[in-house]
Parts: structure tokens; C-alpha cells; sequence
């Protein structure tokens, strides 16, 4: 009776647990709808906006080092808020909804593939782009990072894609379809793209800002332009925290519905 009774435990551990080869084929999944002509899109428009934007700033600053240092830092930050909110939240809520449409994410949860590996695998691939596409950002505004430098960067801008893709499956989960998840991920985009875009007009926006975690990635880009790398306490909070929210929403949601809320 003992022995049955630690098999079935056991049994019941290792289907609640991470299979990993399990994880790694939703990974490589992942990854292949990433580089699809619908989502790869989003990286590539983060990529051609810091692009654009280093020329048309190097030629307003007009050879003037203090406004091409503000400049710079307004092109990198930009082309990675640009890329955190939308590779890291739009992606993610489309990819959902599409499996949600095309019916294959009832198949495949109705399988041996557990929600934490779905989670996981849904958004690790995401993270690693967008970290990536960030350190292009850095090389393409030809900005000189220390390696506290580069550290600091690839951090903040994991953590800010954690909070962005966690934001996008919750997005995802509601969402019926990718229509509707585009319509869903409008609002919650034009707050965390254009409010720290528009920062730097108004003490009352830059307020605002600085209570999101994409305006933590934009005021880190103008420190790191300027030489002078650091993070407070209260960056570090409020992305904390907004990780935090954001996954006890995304908890409470799948509680109630699964993926599939349809």
C-alpha cells in the first residue's frame, strides 16, 4: 500500500513539474512564429526606427556633442521602448490568440503539456529576442558601454520584457481572436510607448513615466549615453512591482479560465 501510495505521488509530481523536452519543443515553436512575416515585423520596425533616428538626430544636433548625447539617448531609448512594448507584449497577445484561433491551443492543452510549460515556453523565446534586439540598439546608436554598462542594460531590459510578455498573455488569454487582441493591446501600447516618448516635455508626463517600467528603460538609456550608468531604488521598484502585479493578474485569470477563455 505504501509503495502505491509513493508511486501515485510521484506520478502526481512529475506531471505538475517542467518536462523539459517538452519545454524545449514549445520553445522551438515559439521561435519559429516569432521569425513569421506577422511577428518579426515588430523587432525589425524597433531596429529601422533607432536607424532612422540616429541620422535625423546626428543631423538636428548638427555636430553639437551636448545634443547629440541627448539625442542618442532619445534614439536608443525610443527604438527599446518601441521593441519591450511590442515584441514583448503585442507578440505575445497574437501569438495566443492565433493558436486560440486556429484551434491548436486545445489540442495541445489537452495533451501532456502542462500550463507552466506552455507559460514558459511561450515567453523565454520572446524575452531572448528582445534582449537581443536591445543590444543591436546599443551598437546601431554606436553608444560606449562598460561592461557595468552593458550589464545594467541587458538586466533592466529582461526585467521590463518579463513585465511586457507576462502583460501580453494576459492579453492573450482574454483576446478571442488576433483582431481582437490587436484591439485589446492598443491602449495598454500607447501608454508604455508614448508616455516616456514624451517624457521629457512635461514635468507631469515625466511623472508618469517614471511609474512604468518603460520609462525605467528610457531614463537608463539617457544614463548610460551619458556615461554615467545607474539605476535608483525606485526603478528597480516599480519594475519589481509591476512584474508582480502583473503576474498575480495573469494567475487570477488562468485560474478562472485556462488559455482559452473563449
Amino acid at each position: 500500500m505504501s509503495k502505491t501510495q509513493t508511486t501515485t505521488s510521484t506520478k502526481k509530481t512529475h506531471a505538475s513539474g517542467i518536462h523539459w523536452n517538452k519545454l524545449a519543443a514549445i520553445m522551438k515553436l515559439k521561435t519559429r512564429a516569432l521569425f513569421s512575416k506577422n511577428f518579426i515585423i515588430m523587432p525589425i520596425f524597433a531596429v529601422g526606427l533607432t536607424f532612422v533616428l540616429k541620422f535625423l538626430y546626428g543631423f538636428i544636433a548638427n555636430g553639437n556633442e551636448e545634443i547629440l548625447t541627448f539625442m542618442y539617448s532619445m534614439a536608443l531609448g525610443l527604438g527599446a521602448t518601441m521593441n519591450v512594448s511590442m515584441t514583448g507584449m503585442v507578440c505575445t497577445s497574437m501569438a495566443l490568440a492565433e493558436e486560440k484561433e486556429k484551434h491548436t491551443l486545445r489540442a495541445l492543452m489537452t495533451s501532456s503539456v502542462n500550463g507552466l510549460e506552455f507559460f514558459l515556453g511561450s515567453i523565454i523565446p520572446v524575452l531572448v529576442m528582445i534582449v537581443a534586439v536591445n543590444a543591436i540598439l546599443v551598437l546601431i546608436t554606436a553608444v560606449s558601454m562598460s561592461p557595468a554598462g552593458w550589464a545594467l542594460w541587458l538586466g533592466i531590459s529582461l526585467l521590463c520584457s518579463v513585465a511586457s510578455a507576462v502583460l501580453g498573455m494576459i492579453l492573450g488569454i482574454c483576446a478571442k481572436n488576433q483582431v481582437n487582441s490587436s484591439t485589446l493591446s492598443t491602449i495598454p501600447l500607447l501608454v508604455l510607448a508614448m508616455i516616456p516618448s514624451f517624457s521629457s516635455f512635461h514635468p507631469a508626463i515625466k511623472k508618469i513615466s517614471d511609474l512604468l517600467f518603460t520609462g525605467i528603460l528610457m531614463n537608463t538609456s539617457a544614463s548610460l549615453v551619458e556615461g554615467t550608468p545607474a539605476i535608483d531604488a525606485l526603478g528597480l521598484c516599480v519594475i519589481a512591482v509591476e512584474i508582480a502585479l502583473a503576474v498575480i493578474a495573469f494567475l487570477l485569470i488562468y485560474r478562472r479560465n485556462g488559455y482559452d477563455a473563449d
